[in-house]
């Protein structure tokens, strides 16, 4: 079997390359400008340019491709919803135009910000109403995935954390690691709560359903729903920090400039049948990042 992945120097790109079996040969397409990957076949191409893009996915001539790339800064797809579209929705579109032209698979990693989140946790069905710029560019992504890719999956997810890699920027949990080993006060919202995506687990249920072929929408996430403050408590329980540098925040005294789903979320039943059981709670979760950074000490910088 042969994959491309897209976003692959990004925090699922990273761990997905690591978790990558033995018996399948990866490429990567990497952005003009973006990190080089040593040890992959790799190709370059701005997502935002079809003809290079399916110029480049052809050449691959893949069976599989894994669309990561994204822009997921929430606020900024705010600030300039053209660039948000243009990367999200229109970039999506082309990859899955390439993938149908070269008879290739594509599986689309979209997010929990498609909903509203008035009324979470969500299944796959449920109807999709998002209340931000990168909500509705993720989700014009998926429909023009779903029109344009003649094989399609969508596995939704948020929050992303997991075992930091070297030259990949902070996921929430690792920053709030490194912020209380200095002792540091750290805040954040008490009343937005989802299923967090445990990066490790992610990459597992993204292998299995590439080997198993199932197509359609997934939604994955941890199998408790979890505030970020709720979050930053547990990692001081676990790991011993001094939980008085935590404190709570409303999401209406933010700065954030977009809106966010508060009651969010997912149902996970699609995903149990998949992997044969439940998703990881968030602390059982937290351990294992714990004891995979102490494993590869060298990646924790």
């Amino acid at each position: 079997m042969k994959v491309l992945l897209t976003g692959a120097a990004g925090r699922l790109g990273r761990s997905f390359l690591a978790g990558t079996p033995a018996d399948v040969g990866i490429e990567v397409l990497l952005s003009p400008t973006g990190l080089f990957l040593g040890g992959y076949p790799w190709y370059r191409a701005d997502i935002t340019d079809r003809e290079k893009v399916i110029m480049a996915v052809t050449c691959a001539d893949p069976d599989v491709v894994i669309h990561c790339a994204a822009l997921t800064d929430v606020d900024r797809c705010e600030s300039d919803p053209g660039l948000a579209f243009r990367v999200n929705r229109d970039g999506t579109g082309h990859i899955a135009r390439a993938c149908n032209e070269c008879g290739a698979r594509m599986v689309y990693l979209s997010t929990d910000h498609v909903f509203d989140g008035v009324s979470g946790p969500y299944e796959e069905n449920d109807h999709p109403n998002p209340v931000n710029v990168y909500g509705r560019s993720k989700l014009e992504g998926e429909q023009a995935a779903g029109l344009l890719a003649g094989n399609l999956t969508i596995v939704r997810i948020a929050v992303l954390f997991g075992k930091r890699f070297e030259g990949v920027k902070h996921n929430f949990v690792s920053w709030v690691i490194e912020q209380l080993r200095a002792r540091k006060h750290v805040h954040a919202w008490s009343d937005q709560v989802t299923t967090p995506a445990y990066l490790e687990e992610l990459t597992e249920l993204l292998w299995t359903l590439i080997r198993t072929g199932e197509n359609g929408v997934f939604h994955y996430g941890t199998s408790d729903r979890l505030s970020r403050y709720r979050m930053m408590l547990d990692i001081c329980e676990v790991m011993g920090f001094d939980s008085h540098l935590v404190e709570p925040l409303k999401f209406a005294d933010s700065a954030s400039k977009a809106q966010r789903p508060l009651e969010s979320g997912f149902i996970t039943g699609k995903v149990r049948e998949v992997l044969k059981r439940p998703p990881v709670f968030f602390t059982d979760a937290l351990g294992r990042m714990i004891e995979a950074q102490k494993k590869e000490p060298a990646q924790d910088k």
